[in-house]
């Protein structure tokens, strides 16, 4: 490196070393000082207490846990939680936003405008609020377990939506519900709306993979007897989703992300177990937030993963 050269870039150097210290020396003291005031209060640091007893219940978990299960338990069962949340408000979403994408570019007037309506109204109302509203008001609606709605042999009431599982079907005994598979009123509210604010966007980036296809090859795939349905489903989709799938996968991303708002409604999700219960039980709540933070770094790069094998396979495939 010449003289000059080295002139030029030597301030930029200095300023970055001096800048990469500080950065450093910040690091230091705060490490520094968290381990001061956690040997004040008689509180060991690190992750050991994932293995003590929780000592608490989960209303809803996927795989067995009580009272007598670790601290590690209740993180599995509030990321499982989690992730069925995510799945189940993604795959509504998915589905209602297909439905309006096209809804939008319909010839009927009425329906194009019902879907217009649609995003316009439920995209510029604040997450938080669907997410009360279908928990404080439209599931408060539902009648009691002894007036509970009947639909073969699935379950409807105020306290969840209760499905047959196998040979076992719900049934009423007294003031409770027995049997068959129980989805908590939380859990419904909480999918609902997340699954109906995220939808407007998705429909959005639906709506323009959709536009992206060139008429000409609608109008082919109508003049070789394809019905319109079939047309969406072969011709036009696989095309579309070329264009809307990166956007799309950011999306779910954010649905995921949203999803740590069920602890405003107490779904037993890992905000609420992990950031809230396991972090003042133990009182080693920098520890239960760093779990927080990798549990849901985890879930978006795995949906930031499939996003991206999906997208190959498309971009793989022939264009017809």
């Amino acid at each position: 490196m010449s003289r000059a050269v080295l002139g030029e870039r030597l301030p930029g150097y200095v300023v970055q070393a001096l800048l990469a210290a500080l950065v450093a020396w910040l690091v230091w003291a705060a490490i520094a000082n968290f381990r001061a005031n956690m040997h004040a209060l008689g509180v060991s640091a690190g992750f050991g207490f994932l293995q003590a007893q929780a000592g608490f219940q989960i209303a809803q978990s996927l795989v067995p846990f009580g009272p007598a299960s670790s601290y590690l338990d209740a993180v599995i069962a509030a990321a499982l939680n989690t992730l069925l949340v995510v799945v189940l408000a993604s795959v509504l979403a998915t589905i209602i936003a297909l439905l309006v994408a096209f809804g939008r570019l319909a010839p009927h007037g009425i329906v194009r405008g019902a879907s217009t309506v649609y995003v316009e109204v439920f995209r510029n109302i604040p997450l938080l609020l669907q997410i009360l509203f279908w928990y404080f008001s439209a599931i408060a609606l539902l009648p009691g377990v002894g007036d509970s709605l009947q639909f073969g042999g699935v379950l409807l009431n105020n306290r969840g939506l209760f499905l047959p599982f196998g040979a076992d079907r719900p049934h009423v005994e007294g003031f409770d519900v027995a049997g068959g598979v129980a989805i908590l009123p939380e859990l419904m509210a909480l999918t609902l709306g997340l699954a109906i604010y995220n939808s407007t966007f998705l429909a959005e980036i639906f709506r323009a993979g959709i536009l992206s296809v060139p008429r000409g090859q609608i109008e082919a795939a109508t003049t070789v007897g394809l019905s319109g349905a079939r047309a969406a489903l072969l011709i036009v989709m696989p095309q579309a989703l070329r264009v809307a799938l990166p956007a799309a996968g950011g999306q779910y991303q954010t649905l995921a992300k949203a999803s740590s708002l069920a602890a405003a409604i107490g779904y037993p999700d890992i905000m609420q177990i992990v950031g809230g219960t396991i972090a003042s039980q133990t009182s080693q709540a920098l520890e239960a937030m760093a779990l927080v933070v990798v549990l849901y770094a985890a879930i978006n790069l795995c949906i930031a993963l499939v996003a991206g094998i999906a997208n190959r396979r498309l971009l793989a495939r022939p264009q017809a």
